[in-house]
């Protein structure tokens, strides 16, 4: 009886519902993946549909073509069935999803004129073209993204054509160059694929371009032919803070980690791409079912080393190995449950990738910003801060939160957009002729918009504007009423989530009525003690609803 009574014990728990804790943190690993599935069209049925919801997966990728057979249809049959399946799968799909597929041009490119879409040239094409004409093309290119719900290109290649017996980079066409073809044409690449609101990924990091193998067939080793100058293209867009995604590469390189592949390798991508190039982004595999890996460490290995490495997101395109996305949520579970993961380390990959998705949100709805503006901002600096400067670039260390007091959008963006102070507020034009304006403009729904860069000075609390980026949100009817929605409460906490993560040194979160306080801190420059306005917005139950979100940022109250 004993006997049957601990098999029936032992049955119970094997077959026991899993707990709100369990599908909370399956729902989190499921954040940190990007898989690949076959059909061409989906339905509550499909199994990836099924995934998704499940899951709450991070994303998908596309292909035209099945990796073991070429003559078959994966993904991708035309524009029409495209846009139908993407369409598809975002209306499945809970929370944000990474729709994406490896669009370089050339021979890299899953939307090919033979079923209809443009044809875009490779890198090594580009490359001999004037700057007008590869914006042209990569225009052209972001547009068609766009057009068919793909919102994360893998794409630019960053890597160095070193090696011209090289098969894999070079011989393919895939490389612009040197480091200067590279990061000139990357860059307009990565600009206009921003201008989409489509991601961009740099691959394949620590650089591929020098190696002699191939990493999809088996194991490959630069140890010999890599060289530091390989991570060039890299320092130059992280130290320009205009990185999406960086994508890992599955080669072996014993003079940055004698055991590991880079993938695998905390030495690579914690130490060298986090701590020492201060890349703090979202990072992503290469398909993790690639020979270069998947024949030396098995699935569990696999997952557990790259995630302990630094890796945020995992990449299973091709389903060569039959690992269905609950084995792979399974096997990362039963890491985290047995300490070989930390679930600190699923936290931190799932905050860079909601950052992720809030920039992928955020609309481009710029102000005006011609010469005028920027010489009237040099103007109001050197007249309230006392300081000559050759540009209106600043360094963030503050946010301040205000509401706009009119209840339109539109009208709010018009007031904005004009570079002088517009008619009727006679004390603001007397303290300068420059506009106010702010970086973001939040709508009662919640949608973010911004209005200039983050790094440049724009006018909208006195005394910090050198060092403070403004967030403006609709509402505050006639500057009295705290009206201000939930809606906008998490935008700004998502905001404000994206911003310290993209500028460290942020160290103060305030609501514009609390700006006064600040004028004993280092960062208050207003010279002309007269000029001080009184503010409400944007209300402290507003304030005190961000902040209780953002705790664990360690901003600091005024």
């Amino acid at each position: 009886m004993k006997y049957f009574t601990l098999l029936l014990l032992t049955f119970l728990s094997l077959n026991a519902a899993p707990n709100n804790e369990e599908i909370t943190l399956k729902k989190e690993i499921g954040h940190m993946l990007v898989v690949g599935f076959e059909g061409d069209s989906v339905d509550e049925n499909s199994s990836i549909v099924k995934d998704i919801q499940e899951y709450e997966l991070g994303g998908v990728i596309l292909f035209d073509r099945l990796y073991s057979d070429k003559t078959q249809t994966k993904n991708i049959l035309s524009p029409e069935q495209l846009q139908k399946l993407t369409k598809q799968l975002n209306s499945f799909a809970k929370k944000p999803l990474l729709i994406s597929l490896d669009q370089e041009g050339g021979k890299v490119a899953r939307l090919k004129p033979a079923y209809g879409f443009e044809k875009i040239p490779s890198a090594l094409q580009v490359s001999k073209m004037p700057e007008e004409k590869a914006r042209d093309i990569y225009k052209t290119q972001a547009q068609m993204l766009k057009t068919n719900g793909i919102n994360c290109d893998f794409a630019p290649v960053v890597d160095l054509a070193i090696e011209p017996k090289n098969k894999v980079i070079v011989g393919l066409e895939r490389s612009y160059g040197d480091t200067n073809a590279v990061t000139k044409y990357a860059a307009i690449f990565m600009q206009e694929l921003a201008s989409q609101n489509v991601l961009s990924v740099l691959k394949h990091f620590p650089g591929h371009g020098s190696s002699l193998g191939d990493s999809h067939a088996g194991f490959v080793d630069v140890s010999n032919t890599w060289s530091e100058k390989e991570l060039e293209p890299y320092k130059y867009f992280i130290n320009k803070n205009e990185v999406d995604m960086i994508m890992s590469a599955h080669v072996f390189n014993s003079h940055l980690d004698d055991k590991y592949p880079a993938t695998l390798s905390y030495n690579t991508n914690t130490k060298l791409l986090r701590h020492e190039l201060g890349y703090r982004g979202v990072l992503i595999s290469d398909d993790m079912q690639m020979g270069a890996i998947s024949q030396h460490y098995s699935l569990k290995e696999r997952v557990t080393l790259a995630i302990n490495s630094g890796v945020d997101m995992l990449l299973f395109g091709n389903q060569l190995e039959g690992n269905s996305v609950k084995d792979i949520v399974n096997a990362i579970y039963e890491s985290v449950q047995s300490g070989e993961i930390s679930i600190l380390r699923i936290h931190e990959a799932n905050a860079r990738i909601a950052n992720l998705h809030t920039k992928n949100a955020i609309i481009q709805k710029p102000v005006l910003f011609s010469q005028k503006r920027i010489d009237l901002t040099k103007e109001y600096i050197k007249k309230h801060y006392a300081l000559d400067v050759k540009n209106i670039d600043i360094t963030p260390k503050s946010i301040v939160l205000h509401w706009t007091s009119i209840m339109n959008f539109e009208l709010c963006h018009e007031r904005l957009n004009a570079e002088k102070i517009v008619g009727g507020r006679a004390y603001i034009e007397k303290a300068g002729l420059l506009n106010v304006s702010a970086h973001f403009l939040v709508d009662r729904d919640g949608t973010i918009y911004q209005l200039m860069p983050e790094n440049l000075m724009a006018r909208h609390t006195i005394g910090l504007n050198y060092s403070a980026i403004g967030i403006e949100n609709i509402g505050g009817k006639e500057n009295k009423e705290e009206d201000l929605t939930q809606e906008q409460v998490l935008a700004n906490v998502k905001l404000v989530r994206y911003l310290k993560q993209k500028y460290p040194n942020i160290e103060y979160l305030l609501g514009h009525h609390e700006y006064l306080k600040m004028q004993d801190s280092p960062l208050w420059l207003e010279k002309d003690k007269n000029y001080r306005t009184a503010k409400v917005d944007p209300g402290a139950a507003f304030m005190a609803s961000v902040r209780e979100q953002i705790e664990n940022l360690g901003l600091k109250k005024p």
